[in-house]
């Protein structure tokens, strides 16, 4: 069944679909926020596919999918009231019916291979469990979860250098490292990994003991978790020392990425971390990683993690697979995750 003439399948962006994506506020309950770098990433976007929803010329829905061989992850899910006003009704309207009706067909076809001539194994996407609009699209599509990640934050308000800090653009030096440490992960690809910059440390053996490949971004906060969050994000300008980790207008931080650090050390973690903070001139890094990662797992209680980790603590995000059967893949194997998807 061939899918409405109001969808659009492509596979270039157009200036529409920034723009509803520009205008897209993630969160529900708790936080809210906007990413800023959106126009940016989305041009990075590795063997993409829009699916867009159009009506007089103007996008009000789109899915971007990332074509990662047979698994499909989805980037972007973004629609104006039509899916936001549908998770808190208890009876459909007639437009959520639609809406999935099609989105279905459309997952179908492209597990049956109608869509670009592959026959897709998985769709994966990344949700906040807290977010109403992630959980509808969950229910409503047969997604299930098979995984958990962290959110992760690592601040310093005067961040040290390390003598044993580096910095290089070469894949080729920390390949070895990232490959062992992280080939044997669910969904791992390195088309966006491989990008540099890197950062590293070394001993006195000039051997790599630990690196990470970081991104700068940019988000605008709207309103922070909590009950009183709205009322702090207007305040946090003016308390001292918070007021350089969080910066609502456009508040900036790295997130890292393949992470390797020998024998899982937490020193060897904090040493390059903290480095970092200080050759990028941040104060802030949001690292996101499977919760059952031996590194995150050997770490986790060891490390200084900082003010705002004492403040806000660790949020889940759900790993959410649909196949074409129904049956979980990869469900045992721990999760890889690049900054792009998350950014």
């Amino acid at each position: 069944m061939a899918l409405s003439p109001i969808f659009k399948i492509r596979e270039s962006v157009t200036p529409q679909i920034i723009e509803l994506l520009e205008q897209t506020t993630l969160g529900t309950n708790g936080a809210m926020y906007r990413h800023l770098d959106t126009s940016q990433r989305i041009k990075e976007a590795d063997h993409p596919l829009f699916l867009s929803m159009e009506r007089n010329e103007k996008v009000i829905g789109n899915i971007t999918f990332c074509r990662r061989e047979r698994d499909w992850y989805i980037r972007y899910f973004a629609f104006h009231s039509l899916v936001q006003a549908g998770a808190k009704k208890k009876k459909e309207d007639k437009g959520n019916s639609f809406l999935k009706r099609e989105l279905n067909q459309f997952f179908d076809d492209a597990f049956e291979g109608k869509i670009d001539g592959i026959k897709v194994q998985s769709m994966y996407a990344f949700i906040d469990p807290k977010n109403d609009r992630s959980k509808w699209m969950s229910q409503n599509f047969n997604f299930h979860v098979i995984g958990q990640l962290v959110t992760q934050t690592f601040s310093r308000i005067a961040p040290k250098v390390s003598p044993r800090i580096v910095k290089t653009t070469k894949w080729d030096e920390i390949e070895e490292l990232v490959l062992n440490q992280y080939n044997a992960h669910a969904y791992f690809f390195d088309e966006h990994a491989n990008k540099p910059p890197f950062y590293g440390l070394k001993d006195e053996h000039n051997e790599l003991i630990a690196c990470a490949k970081v991104t700068t971004v940019h988000w605008e906060i709207i309103r922070l978790p909590g009950k009183f969050g709205k009322i702090t994000t207007k305040i946090i300008p003016y308390i001292p020392f918070v007021n350089r980790l969080i910066k609502p207008k456009k508040h900036t931080f790295l997130v890292p990425e393949i992470v390797c650090v020998k024998n899982n050390d937490p020193l060897l973690l904090e040493e390059l971390f903290t480095s970092i903070l200080h050759e990028e001139k941040l104060n802030l890094m949001i690292w996101w990683l499977d919760i059952n990662d031996p590194l995150y797992q050997n770490v986790q209680r060891k490390v200084n993690w900082g003010l705002l980790n004492r403040i806000i603590g660790v949020s889940p995000v759900d790993v959410v697979q649909r196949t074409a059967n129904g049956q979980p893949i990869f469900q045992d194997q721990k999760v890889f995750v690049t900054a792009w998807d998350m950014v």
